[in-house]
């Protein structure tokens, strides 16, 4: 049978992250509109993304209602940074935003820290994957090799990185380097012998990067359990753009 793959990327960020080009480039009036960001995504052949800023979920409401309208999936989600590193807290396309709210205060992140990565919550890593988990969500390790908040990348001593892989919480991890995909599958890394799926995402802080680094997976429906099947089942169900071209 002919697998049916989902384009998606979830990892996109919104002018609700004070990284977001709007502010890194000041001089050049920049002002993104949430159909800015859907035309983007549609445009890159995206079936779905998931919205992720910086310890908020401000930027979610208006760009899931015209996601819908254009049929394109949103994930809601929120880019969490904690002790040791970040993570992709995703939830169903369904889910409240209330509920990420409560997760974000849940995490001791008040409101001066919202939209800002480099504000930390208090909590270490693996316990904020639980708290994710408790809320009914999927914990996806940020950029873990890529320095300084990716937590393999980090300057964080090497047990606590050991503890934080070996997490009964963490679901997958997104990775930015591609070709080391099979070694973390496999978990052939040293030090850090536990199986993950993999994922990439285009960490996107304006519209032209939405899709830059998709990752395609064979599930029956865009929700989260279709999400859960694929990370469990990632050796047939998730390929990289660079695997369909062979």
């Amino acid at each position: 049978m002919k697998k049916m793959y989902k384009k998606i990327d979830l990892h996109v960020h919104t002018p609700e992250s004070s990284c977001y080009i709007d502010y890194i480039r000041p001089e050049a009036g920049i002002k993104t509109l949430h159909e800015e960001i859907v035309n983007a995504a549609i445009a890159a052949g995206l079936d779905a993304i998931a919205i992720t800023d910086h310890n908020s979920a401000e930027g979610i409401e208006g760009i899931r209602e015209m996601g819908r309208r254009n049929g394109l999936c949103i994930f809601p989600g929120v880019e969490i940074s904690a002790r040791g590193g970040h993570v992709l807290a995703i939830f169903d396309q369904g889910t409240p935003v209330e509920k990420l709210h409560h997760l974000i205060e849940l995490l001791g992140l008040g409101e001066e820290q919202r939209g800002h990565g480099f504000h930390e919550s208090s909590l270490w890593l693996d316990e904020v994957f639980w708290r994710i988990e408790e809320s009914d969500g999927l914990a996806i390790a940020a950029h873990i090799d890529r320095r300084p908040k990716g937590f393999i990348a980090s300057e964080v001593p090497i047990n606590d990185k050991k503890r934080i892989h070996s997490s009964n919480y963490l679901s997958a991890l997104e990775i930015t380097i591609p070709p080391n995909r099979n070694r973390w599958n496999q978990g052939l890394m040293p030090y850090f012998p536990k199986r993950y799926a993999c994922i990439q995402g285009s960490d996107a802080h304006e519209p032209r990067e939405i899709g830059r680094r998709p990752i395609y997976v064979d599930i029956p429906t865009i929700d989260l359990e279709g999400l859960r099947l694929a990370f469990r089942e990632h050796e047939t169900r998730i390929r990289f753009p660079e695997d369909l071209a062979k």
